[in-house]
């Protein structure tokens, strides 16, 4: 014979303890992801910053010598100079965006457990906790969201000084042999 609604619903079997590890491995999941993400804006903040110091380097003024031994000046590299300068900066701003710090992951203080739900039973805890794990993992999952569209700009950013330096590059050595 099978069990009625109500007998379902009034017995102590639920899912519970598989809700709560499932929600537990996500909450990790992406507290690991977040800070999967922090190090690749590390290594963005830190690569920019080396490249800049680089970017010195990078030809500013080549000339052009005409056959009257005229000089013109070709501003375009100095351009593309400032441009890779500027690249460089942006992706230095946004990962630094990255870091600024946002409060999520709320969890339920195991003091107010403690004291408001002593007698509970286990079950009753374990949704408590849940609940609230809950929640946190949308925070979590929000801010894991914004810091990976945040790395994807300063990548962006960081791809387009290096275009622009290669340009600027290929362009000086171009002009240098005519």
């Amino acid at each position: 014979m099978e069990n009625s609604p109500e007998e379902i619903k009034s017995s102590e079997h639920t899912n519970i303890n598989l809700i709560h590890s499932y929600t537990d491995y996500r909450v990790k999941l992406a507290n690991d992801s977040i800070n999967a993400l922090n190090t690749k804006l590390a290594s963005i903040i830190a690569f920019s910053g080396a490249s800049i110091s680089f970017s010195i380097n990078l030809p500013n003024k080549p000339f052009i010598l005409s056959e009257a031994t005229q000089q013109y000046l070709c501003y375009t590299c100095l351009i593309l100079k400032i441009l890779v300068c500027i690249c460089l900066v942006i992706a230095i701003c946004i990962s630094t965006l990255g870091f600024l710090p946002k409060s999520g992951g709320g969890m339920t203080p195991p003091n107010l457990l403690m004291s408001e739900n002593y007698y509970d039973s286990d079950e009753n805890i374990r949704l408590i906790i849940t609940k609230t794990e809950i929640e946190a993992l949308e925070e979590l999952e929000s801010i894991r969201d914004d810091k990976a569209k945040l790395v994807t700009k300063a990548i962006l950013a960081l791809a387009s000084g290096a275009i622009l330096a290669a340009s600027s590059i290929i362009l000086a050595s171009i002009l240098s042999m005519l």
